[in-house]
């Protein structure tokens, strides 16, 4: 497709190829001949360049790129109180914060089976729709996605998880517990969306809310691409002069989802408040539960949970069960929706999904499937006998069903399991 400058037509001459803008509007077909008024109009609708010849994503990402998000900062610190004040002004007088959900819950569509017949394919397939996630957020950050081109892709990616986890929730589930250290940034985006998504099901949502949540969930942290490299990776306790520029990119983050044209309306409220706490400790205004919109609400806790399961410079990562129950205590404390935390308990279990635990009879299995709101009984794959010794052909004991065994404590170290051992 060739690009061309709005101002640069010239009436009189005849199309050789359609004419489209950058979001694939037919403008003008094939064979018109361009009078004055034609591109007079072009010029009126502030279109500055259009696209002549068939239709080509490629050829349009060559130029529709954005700039680094870093890039951003400077003119988003002067944006940052005209926006905050919009946003302001839209939650306490435009917006149903506390969204219930509506008609069929995508829970209904869920398969919640215990799979025990996965492919290579399969997992190949889930590895790819997690790892495409990634590589999303990734290459918004590095400016390698047309602002037009984010909510498209957005979309593509959750329709993406949305069908696997329909599909196999337990093993997408389990894919969060695949980190990386040097990509913190992109993996805990993904890992926040699938979260999300799963947290929204469990507590009811439709497949329309559902997706809004995941895509906005999928952007919620990316505003810390604005903050310096050296403060957000610090291997030590912040400076409060510090700690003041982290808190700074839920703000930022709201000048670049505002040029993100045709993303979900709420993506904007999850942005700006899924570091608010229902307590009022939170920020970047220190609203208290009423003032909270319920979708940022799903994302923090799911951002908080990842958080806690992740190295971070200064820190080592929570085994699951510990940061599970370090969400249930601040829940209990008022520091999160106990709602939600209750949805992050049925979908993960009190055991979270891929953690090892030892069992009652002495054996080390993998937590491989919730069974919902039995949230201390879920089933497992016994990867190691009572002696410790490798087990030839793993196999799963359903706890609910198995009521002389327990899980009797956790096991902190991977114990030279692989991530999709059991599964």
């Amino acid at each position: 497709m060739e690009r061309i400058t709005v101002r640069t037509l010239k009436p009189g001459e005849s199309l050789n190829g359609p004419l489209y803008d950058r979001r694939k509007k037919l403008l003008l077909a094939q064979g018109n001949r361009l009078t004055h008024e034609m591109v007079a109009s072009l010029v009126r609708s502030g279109v500055e360049h259009v696209y002549l010849g068939e239709w080509n994503a490629s050829d349009i990402l060559k130029y529709e790129t954005a700039q680094p998000l870093s890039d951003y900062r400077q003119i988003a610190e002067r944006f940052a109180e005209v926006l905050q004040a919009q946003v302001d002004k839209s939650l306490s007088e435009e917006v149903e914060l506390d969204v219930a959900p509506t008609g069929e819950a995508l829970e209904e569509r869920v398969d919640s089976s215990l799979q025990t017949d996965r492919t290579e394919q399969r997992l190949k397939e889930w590895h790819a729709a997690r790892d495409e996630g990634v590589q999303f957020a990734q290459r918004i950050v590095r400016g390698e996605v047309g602002e037009d081109f984010v909510a498209d892709e957005a979309t593509a990616v959750v329709g993406k998880v949305m069908g696997a986890f329909q599909a196999d929730r337990s093993l997408l589930i389990n894919l969060t517990n695949l980190k990386s250290g040097g990509d913190y940034l992109y993996t805990h985006s993904m890992n926040v969306a699938v979260l999300s998504m799963n947290i929204a099901t469990a507590m009811q949502y439709n497949a329309n809310q559902v997706h809004d949540i995941g895509v906005a969930a999928l952007l919620q942290d990316l505003g810390m691409a604005m903050v310096p490299e050296q403060i957000v990776n610090a291997p030590r306790v912040l400076s409060p002069v510090e700690f003041v520029d982290i808190q700074k990119h839920a703000v930022l983050a709201l000048y670049a989802v505002e040029r993100m044209q045709g993303l979900p309306s709420t993506t904007r409220y999850v942005v700006y408040q899924n570091h608010e706490r229902p307590d009022g400790t939170g920020y970047p205004r220190r609203r208290d539960r009423q003032m909270i919109h319920r979708y940022a609400s799903i994302a923090a806790v799911a951002d908080v949970y990842d958080a806690l399961t992740s190295h971070r410079p200064w820190r080592r990562a929570y085994h699951p069960y510990r940061a599970m129950e370090q969400m249930i205590r601040q829940a209990s404390k008022g520091r999160f929706d106990p709602k939600v935390v209750r949805g992050l308990l049925k979908c993960l279990s009190l055991y979270p999904l891929g953690s090892l635990v030892r069992l009652s009879t002495g054996e080390i299995a993998k937590v491989v499937h919730s069974n919902g709101d039995a949230i201390d009984r879920p089933v497992v794959s016994v990867l190691r006998g009572a002696e410790g010794n490798f087990v030839p052909e793993p196999y799963t004991i359903n706890l609910i069903e198995e009521d002389r065994v327990s899980v009797a404590d956790i096991v902190e170290g991977d114990e030279g399991v692989e991530l999709e051992d059991g599964f």
